[in-house]
């Protein structure tokens, strides 16, 4: 039945939304544990990407059998091909926020020079805004918010490249093994941010069936992008109350519920920690 069909559809964009989410959180936890030398917190962060890997793997064979079951076309097929996209990027995320996790396992006992964790702070900061405004644009299916990522992502490259000349400065009484491992957590953190900026480009597809990316329509208006939004079938609407929920828990997302929304109550204990 497609009322079935919607609702499964709109089921994989709540999870979606709700892993995405997840990410950002466990990615807070990781930075965090890293900065205060707090082991047990990146023990917890760590532990809690291998859920998110878990949960991810579900939503791309529920998608895949979709794919199979159904046969759909259009906009359906755009949005599950979205999914299966986006949960590649979601694995590759997950693993570098593991990869941070780790380094704060492995840096115990280190004297991490003190300006370059001021530096990874600041950082982090930049690439939490990259997230939430991926998940937002997701939400709302907004190629306006999405236009903005690649500009959002500019100042992460570049204080990334500050890394390198902080790094030739050290002195010799620093702890370079401590140093190399934060400039690792950098490098992970600018490879997040990337990984979010691609998710944005393919979003570019899904609300438009066109093959373009952010890049090609930077020089648009609001009105020009808003002509450009192919038709959507339901599951785009169904579950948004849900969806801006799970958003609602990124620290850097703060989206108004609908007024007309479904009573979904989806369980979300799979992406909780």
């Amino acid at each position: 039945m497609r009322e079935q069909f919607d609702a499964e559809l709109a089921n994989l964009r709540q999870d979606l939304v709700r892993i995405y989410a997840n990410v950002d959180l466990q990615l807070h936890e990781a930075v965090d544990s890293l900065i205060h030398e707090d082991g047990e917190q990146a023990k917890r962060a760590r532990k809690a990407t291998h859920k998110i890997d878990s949960a991810s793997m579900k939503l791309e064979e529920r998608a895949y059998n979709l794919i199979v079951l159904q046969n759909p076309v259009a906009s359906d097929l755009r949005l599950l091909q979205f999914i299966i996209y986006v949960n590649f990027n979601i694995q590759r995320m997950s693993n570098h926020v593991r990869n941070i996790a780790k380094t704060t396992e492995r840096a115990a006992g280190h004297e991490v020079p003190g300006h370059m964790i001021e530096l990874l702070a600041s950082l982090a900061h930049l690439v939490y805004r990259v997230l939430g405004e991926t998940v937002h644009a997701i939400v709302e299916n907004d190629l306006n918010v999405a236009t903005n990522l690649p500009e959002l992502d500019e100042p992460v490259d570049e204080l990334y490249k500050t890394f390198f000349k902080t790094f030739s400065k050290l002195k010799t009484e620093d702890d370079i093994d401590a140093a190399s491992r934060v400039m690792m957590a950098a490098r992970m953190l600018e490879r997040i941010s990337d990984n979010s900026v691609e998710v944005g480009d393919r979003l570019v597809f899904l609300l438009t069936g066109q093959r373009q990316t952010l890049d090609d329509l930077a020089d648009l208006d609001e009105d020009e992008l808003n002509d450009m939004q192919a038709a959507q079938g339901l599951s785009f609407s169904m579950g948004q109350q849900e969806m801006v929920k799970a958003a609602n828990t990124i620290p850097e997302v703060e989206l108004t519920s609908p007024k007309a929304a479904d009573d979904d109550d989806d369980d979300d204990d799979d992406y909780e920690d």
